[in-house]
Protein backbone atom coordinates (compact mmCIF):
# COMPACT_ATOMS: atom_id res chain seq x y z
CA UNK A 1 0.00 0.00 0.00
CA UNK A 2 1.39 3.63 -1.21
CA UNK A 3 0.36 6.89 -0.01
CA UNK A 4 -1.57 9.06 -1.84
CA UNK A 5 -3.15 12.49 -1.99
CA UNK A 6 -6.12 12.58 -4.23
CA UNK A 7 -7.21 15.86 -5.27
CA UNK A 8 -11.28 16.36 -6.38
CA UNK A 9 -12.91 19.80 -6.82
CA UNK A 10 -10.55 22.03 -4.87
CA UNK A 11 -10.67 19.36 -2.22
CA UNK A 12 -7.96 16.62 -0.98
CA UNK A 13 -8.06 13.42 0.84
CA UNK A 14 -5.39 11.12 1.75
CA UNK A 15 -5.39 7.22 1.23
CA UNK A 16 -3.48 4.12 0.94
CA UNK A 17 -3.56 2.31 -2.10
CA UNK A 18 -2.20 -0.82 -4.01
CA UNK A 19 -0.45 -0.48 -7.39
CA UNK A 20 -3.81 -1.59 -8.95
CA UNK A 21 -5.79 0.90 -7.16
CA UNK A 22 -3.57 3.67 -7.95
CA UNK A 23 -3.62 2.71 -11.92
CA UNK A 24 -7.53 2.70 -12.00
CA UNK A 25 -7.72 6.13 -10.38
CA UNK A 26 -5.62 7.61 -12.90
CA UNK A 27 -8.15 6.74 -15.27
CA UNK A 28 -10.35 9.29 -13.51
CA UNK A 29 -9.64 12.63 -15.41
CA UNK A 30 -11.88 14.57 -12.69
CA UNK A 31 -8.86 13.89 -10.04
CA UNK A 32 -4.93 14.92 -9.54
CA UNK A 33 -2.58 12.08 -7.76
CA UNK A 34 0.05 12.89 -5.59
CA UNK A 35 2.55 10.11 -4.80
CA UNK A 36 5.68 10.96 -2.60
CA UNK A 37 7.61 7.33 -2.37
CA UNK A 38 10.02 6.99 0.36
CA UNK A 39 13.45 6.48 -0.03
CA UNK A 40 14.64 2.75 -0.75
CA UNK A 41 11.06 1.91 -2.01
CA UNK A 42 12.56 0.45 -5.54
CA UNK A 43 10.37 -2.20 -5.52
CA UNK A 44 7.09 -0.31 -5.67
CA UNK A 45 8.36 1.60 -8.11
CA UNK A 46 9.73 -0.87 -10.36
CA UNK A 47 5.75 -1.95 -10.37
CA UNK A 48 4.27 1.62 -9.87
CA UNK A 49 5.23 2.56 -13.29
CA UNK A 50 5.16 0.92 -15.68
CA UNK A 51 1.66 0.10 -13.83
CA UNK A 52 1.17 3.71 -15.37
CA UNK A 53 2.57 3.13 -18.75
CA UNK A 54 5.86 5.19 -18.02
CA UNK A 55 8.59 4.89 -20.40
CA UNK A 56 10.90 2.51 -19.97
CA UNK A 57 13.83 4.76 -20.00
CA UNK A 58 12.39 6.97 -17.57
CA UNK A 59 11.97 4.49 -15.16
CA UNK A 60 15.72 3.29 -15.09
CA UNK A 61 16.62 7.08 -14.70
CA UNK A 62 14.05 6.92 -11.42
CA UNK A 63 16.36 3.90 -10.18
CA UNK A 64 19.51 5.24 -11.25
CA UNK A 65 21.35 8.01 -8.75
CA UNK A 66 23.07 11.00 -9.63
CA UNK A 67 21.35 11.66 -12.71
CA UNK A 68 21.95 15.36 -14.03
CA UNK A 69 19.07 17.66 -13.26
CA UNK A 70 16.36 17.60 -16.53
CA UNK A 71 13.11 17.66 -18.25
CA UNK A 72 12.49 14.81 -20.62
CA UNK A 73 9.62 14.38 -22.76
CA UNK A 74 8.10 11.11 -23.93
CA UNK A 75 5.07 10.08 -25.55
CA UNK A 76 2.03 11.14 -22.50
CA UNK A 77 4.56 12.28 -19.64
CA UNK A 78 7.45 13.82 -18.41
CA UNK A 79 10.58 12.83 -16.64
CA UNK A 80 11.76 15.40 -13.87
CA UNK A 81 14.95 14.91 -12.42
CA UNK A 82 16.33 17.76 -9.81
CA UNK A 83 18.27 18.34 -6.20
CA UNK A 84 16.86 19.71 -3.14
CA UNK A 85 19.39 21.64 -1.45
CA UNK A 86 20.37 22.49 1.87
CA UNK A 87 22.68 24.51 3.64
CA UNK A 88 25.50 22.65 6.36
CA UNK A 89 26.34 25.35 8.61
CA UNK A 90 28.35 22.57 10.86
CA UNK A 91 30.97 21.71 8.10
CA UNK A 92 32.91 24.12 9.29
CA UNK A 93 33.90 27.87 8.59
CA UNK A 94 32.64 28.35 5.31
CA UNK A 95 29.21 26.15 5.14
CA UNK A 96 28.35 22.91 3.29
CA UNK A 97 25.58 21.86 1.42
CA UNK A 98 23.76 18.41 1.43
CA UNK A 99 22.45 17.22 -1.92
CA UNK A 100 19.17 15.30 -2.14
CA UNK A 101 18.21 13.96 -5.42
CA UNK A 102 15.09 13.91 -6.28
CA UNK A 103 12.71 11.98 -9.75
CA UNK A 104 9.54 12.87 -10.26
CA UNK A 105 6.95 11.50 -13.22
CA UNK A 106 4.36 14.11 -14.93
CA UNK A 107 1.56 12.65 -16.27
CA UNK A 108 -1.79 14.27 -17.34
CA UNK A 109 -3.25 13.68 -13.37
CA UNK A 110 -0.43 12.12 -11.44
CA UNK A 111 2.60 12.90 -10.19
CA UNK A 112 5.12 10.62 -8.53
CA UNK A 113 7.85 11.70 -6.87
CA UNK A 114 11.03 9.69 -5.38
CA UNK A 115 12.97 11.06 -3.34
CA UNK A 116 16.96 9.46 -2.52
CA UNK A 117 16.64 10.68 1.41
CA UNK A 118 15.14 12.39 4.50
CA UNK A 119 16.55 15.84 2.99
CA UNK A 120 13.42 16.37 0.68
CA UNK A 121 10.02 18.06 2.39
CA UNK A 122 6.80 16.56 0.99
CA UNK A 123 5.10 18.46 3.48
CA UNK A 124 6.40 21.97 2.60
CA UNK A 125 5.50 20.91 -1.50
CA UNK A 126 2.07 19.87 -0.42
CA UNK A 127 1.50 22.96 1.80
CA UNK A 128 2.54 25.51 -1.14
CA UNK A 129 -0.14 23.24 -3.69
CA UNK A 130 -2.40 24.21 -0.99
CA UNK A 131 -1.79 27.74 -0.78
CA UNK A 132 -2.15 28.18 -4.69
CA UNK A 133 -6.11 28.09 -5.05
CA UNK A 134 -5.97 30.37 -7.56
CA UNK A 135 -3.89 27.22 -9.96
CA UNK A 136 -6.36 24.86 -9.00
CA UNK A 137 -7.82 24.53 -12.10
CA UNK A 138 -4.43 23.61 -13.89
CA UNK A 139 -4.50 20.05 -12.56
CA UNK A 140 -1.49 18.34 -12.24
CA UNK A 141 0.44 21.61 -13.02
CA UNK A 142 0.08 23.21 -9.82
CA UNK A 143 1.53 20.06 -7.77
CA UNK A 144 4.54 20.58 -10.42
CA UNK A 145 4.90 24.25 -9.50
CA UNK A 146 4.97 23.67 -6.36
CA UNK A 147 7.59 21.15 -6.26
CA UNK A 148 9.98 22.89 -8.87
CA UNK A 149 8.88 26.05 -6.65
CA UNK A 150 10.37 24.46 -3.24
CA UNK A 151 13.89 23.09 -4.72
CA UNK A 152 14.39 26.47 -6.17
CA UNK A 153 13.92 28.44 -3.14
CA UNK A 154 16.17 25.48 -1.46
CA UNK A 155 18.52 26.59 -4.29
CA UNK A 156 18.53 30.18 -4.06
CA UNK A 157 18.77 29.86 -0.05
CA UNK A 158 21.84 28.06 -0.34
CA UNK A 159 23.53 30.27 -3.28
CA UNK A 160 22.53 33.23 -1.15
CA UNK A 161 24.03 32.04 2.13
CA UNK A 162 27.35 30.87 0.27
CA UNK A 163 27.62 34.53 -1.33
CA UNK A 164 27.25 35.83 2.04
CA UNK A 165 30.35 33.05 3.23
CA UNK A 166 32.28 34.32 -0.03
CA UNK A 167 32.02 38.33 1.22
CA UNK A 168 32.81 37.06 4.78
CA UNK A 169 36.24 35.38 3.52
CA UNK A 170 37.05 38.48 1.71
CA UNK A 171 36.31 40.74 4.75
CA UNK A 172 39.12 38.40 6.71
CA UNK A 173 41.63 38.85 3.73
CA UNK A 174 42.82 42.21 5.24
CA UNK A 175 41.72 41.61 8.78
CA UNK A 176 44.79 43.69 10.59
CA UNK A 177 45.45 41.30 13.50
CA UNK A 178 47.90 39.29 14.25
CA UNK A 179 47.77 36.72 11.02
CA UNK A 180 45.52 34.30 13.22
CA UNK A 181 42.82 34.98 10.87
CA UNK A 182 44.66 34.16 7.45
CA UNK A 183 46.31 30.87 9.24
CA UNK A 184 43.10 28.39 7.33
CA UNK A 185 42.20 31.36 4.93
CA UNK A 186 43.39 29.45 1.98
CA UNK A 187 41.80 25.68 2.88
CA UNK A 188 38.24 27.71 3.69
CA UNK A 189 38.60 29.47 0.40
CA UNK A 190 38.88 26.52 -1.15
CA UNK A 191 36.58 24.29 0.34
CA UNK A 192 34.02 27.34 -0.60
CA UNK A 193 35.26 27.41 -3.95
CA UNK A 194 34.31 23.29 -4.21
CA UNK A 195 31.06 23.76 -2.81
CA UNK A 196 30.00 26.70 -5.22
CA UNK A 197 31.50 24.26 -8.10
CA UNK A 198 28.97 21.90 -6.86
CA UNK A 199 25.87 24.22 -6.12
CA UNK A 200 26.72 25.49 -9.99
CA UNK A 201 26.23 22.04 -11.38
CA UNK A 202 23.14 21.76 -9.80
CA UNK A 203 21.82 25.46 -10.81
CA UNK A 204 23.00 25.56 -14.28
CA UNK A 205 21.01 22.86 -15.55
CA UNK A 206 17.73 23.98 -13.68
CA UNK A 207 17.78 26.77 -16.03
CA UNK A 208 16.89 24.58 -19.36
CA UNK A 209 14.22 22.74 -16.66
CA UNK A 210 12.36 26.00 -16.01
CA UNK A 211 12.11 27.25 -19.37
CA UNK A 212 10.97 23.38 -20.83
CA UNK A 213 7.86 23.74 -18.12
CA UNK A 214 7.79 27.37 -19.41
CA UNK A 215 7.02 26.20 -23.00
CA UNK A 216 4.93 22.94 -22.07
CA UNK A 217 2.72 25.51 -19.63
CA UNK A 218 2.06 27.52 -23.02
CA UNK A 219 1.79 24.83 -25.32
CA UNK A 220 -0.89 23.60 -23.14
CA UNK A 221 -2.50 26.86 -22.75
CA UNK A 222 -2.73 27.33 -26.91
CA UNK A 223 -4.07 23.75 -26.83
CA UNK A 224 -1.18 21.47 -27.61
CA UNK A 225 -0.17 20.36 -24.82
CA UNK A 226 -2.89 19.10 -23.25
CA UNK A 227 -5.70 16.49 -23.24
CA UNK A 228 -8.81 18.34 -24.71
CA UNK A 229 -11.38 18.80 -22.28
CA UNK A 230 -14.91 17.48 -22.38
CA UNK A 231 -16.80 19.51 -20.56
CA UNK A 232 -18.39 23.16 -21.93
CA UNK A 233 -15.93 25.71 -23.82
CA UNK A 234 -15.83 28.15 -20.80
CA UNK A 235 -14.00 25.09 -18.76
CA UNK A 236 -11.68 25.22 -21.39
CA UNK A 237 -11.17 28.86 -21.07
CA UNK A 238 -11.14 28.80 -17.24
CA UNK A 239 -8.36 26.39 -17.56
CA UNK A 240 -6.68 28.20 -19.96
CA UNK A 241 -6.79 31.44 -18.01
CA UNK A 242 -5.21 29.19 -15.00
CA UNK A 243 -2.72 27.56 -17.26
CA UNK A 244 -1.87 31.93 -18.76
CA UNK A 245 -1.56 32.59 -14.52
CA UNK A 246 0.60 29.35 -14.09
CA UNK A 247 2.79 30.81 -16.71
CA UNK A 248 3.37 33.88 -14.63
CA UNK A 249 4.59 31.69 -11.38
CA UNK A 250 6.55 29.42 -12.93
CA UNK A 251 8.42 32.97 -14.80
CA UNK A 252 8.94 34.01 -11.05
CA UNK A 253 10.67 30.64 -10.40
CA UNK A 254 12.71 30.70 -13.49
CA UNK A 255 13.97 33.90 -12.39
CA UNK A 256 14.97 32.64 -8.96
CA UNK A 257 17.08 30.51 -10.74
CA UNK A 258 19.04 32.82 -12.75
CA UNK A 259 19.34 34.93 -9.42
CA UNK A 260 20.91 31.72 -7.51
CA UNK A 261 23.20 31.33 -10.87
CA UNK A 262 24.29 35.03 -10.40
CA UNK A 263 25.10 34.54 -6.74
CA UNK A 264 26.60 31.45 -7.65
CA UNK A 265 28.92 32.63 -10.65
CA UNK A 266 29.59 36.16 -7.83
CA UNK A 267 30.38 33.84 -5.36
CA UNK A 268 32.82 31.64 -7.28
CA UNK A 269 34.77 34.67 -8.64
CA UNK A 270 34.49 35.95 -5.25
CA UNK A 271 36.36 33.16 -3.94
CA UNK A 272 38.70 32.94 -6.73
CA UNK A 273 39.44 36.22 -6.23
CA UNK A 274 40.45 35.95 -2.63
CA UNK A 275 42.56 32.61 -2.82
CA UNK A 276 44.75 34.75 -5.74
CA UNK A 277 45.02 38.11 -3.03
CA UNK A 278 45.69 35.47 -0.19
CA UNK A 279 48.59 34.16 -2.93
CA UNK A 280 49.61 37.59 -3.91
CA UNK A 281 50.18 39.04 -0.26
CA UNK A 282 51.92 36.36 0.90
CA UNK A 283 54.42 36.69 -1.95
CA UNK A 284 54.80 40.34 -1.33
CA UNK A 285 55.03 39.50 2.23
CA UNK A 286 57.81 37.09 1.31
CA UNK A 287 59.71 39.50 -0.40
CA UNK A 288 59.70 42.32 2.72
CA UNK A 289 61.06 39.87 4.58
CA UNK A 290 63.71 39.03 2.46
CA UNK A 291 64.06 42.61 1.45
CA UNK A 292 64.76 43.17 5.83
CA UNK A 293 66.90 40.00 6.09
CA UNK A 294 68.83 41.02 3.10
CA UNK A 295 69.43 44.47 4.55
CA UNK A 296 70.34 43.48 7.87
CA UNK A 297 72.65 40.45 6.55
CA UNK A 298 74.48 43.42 4.54
CA UNK A 299 74.55 45.68 8.01
CA UNK A 300 76.27 43.03 9.49
CA UNK A 301 79.03 42.32 7.00
CA UNK A 302 80.43 45.65 7.65
CA UNK A 303 81.89 45.23 10.96
CA UNK A 304 82.62 41.51 9.79
CA UNK A 305 84.98 43.04 6.96
CA UNK A 306 86.08 45.87 9.25
CA UNK A 307 87.61 43.22 12.24
CA UNK A 308 88.56 40.82 10.25
CA UNK A 309 91.12 43.57 8.38
CA UNK A 310 92.42 44.59 11.65
CA UNK A 311 92.59 40.93 12.89
CA UNK A 312 95.15 40.49 10.44
CA UNK A 313 98.60 39.54 11.47
CA UNK A 314 100.42 42.69 9.72
CA UNK A 315 101.28 46.37 10.81
CA UNK A 316 98.69 48.71 9.87
CA UNK A 317 97.78 52.38 10.87
CA UNK A 318 97.08 52.53 14.50
CA UNK A 319 98.52 48.91 15.09
CA UNK A 320 99.11 48.23 18.30
CA UNK A 321 97.88 51.54 19.75
CA UNK A 322 94.49 52.73 21.58
CA UNK A 323 93.38 55.29 19.27
CA UNK A 324 93.27 52.25 16.21
CA UNK A 325 90.80 50.70 18.35
CA UNK A 326 88.72 53.57 18.40
CA UNK A 327 89.08 54.56 14.34
CA UNK A 328 87.83 50.87 13.92
CA UNK A 329 85.00 50.99 16.37
CA UNK A 330 83.82 54.56 14.98
CA UNK A 331 84.48 53.02 11.16
CA UNK A 332 82.34 50.09 11.94
CA UNK A 333 79.22 52.17 13.95
CA UNK A 334 79.68 54.85 10.79
CA UNK A 335 79.79 52.84 8.05
CA UNK A 336 76.97 50.32 9.52
CA UNK A 337 74.96 53.40 10.63
CA UNK A 338 75.17 54.52 6.46
CA UNK A 339 73.40 52.00 5.79
CA UNK A 340 70.81 51.78 8.16
CA UNK A 341 69.94 54.91 7.57
CA UNK A 342 69.84 54.11 3.48
CA UNK A 343 67.45 51.09 3.85
CA UNK A 344 65.72 52.54 6.03
CA UNK A 345 65.10 55.90 3.56
CA UNK A 346 64.49 53.50 1.10
CA UNK A 347 61.57 51.09 2.86
CA UNK A 348 63.65 48.10 3.35
CA UNK A 349 63.76 48.22 7.15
Amino acid sequence: MLPVRVFRDGRHEDRRLDVDGIAELSRDRAVCLWICLPAGRTEEVGALLPALEVHQLAVEDVVTEHQRPKLEHYADHLFLNAYAVRVDERAGRTPGLALTEVSAVIRRNVLIVLAEDEGFDAGDVLDRADEAEDLAGTGVWRLVHALIDSLVDGQLTAAERLDEAADGLGDDLFAEDDGSVRTGLQRDGFELHKTLVRLRRVLVPMREVTATLLRHVHEDAAGRGGEESADAPTADEQRRQALIELAAYLQDVNDHVLRAIDWTESARDMATSVLQTHLTIQGNTLNVVMKKVTSWAAIIAVPTLITGFYGMNVPFPGYGAGWGTVASLLLIVGCSGALWWQFRRRGWL
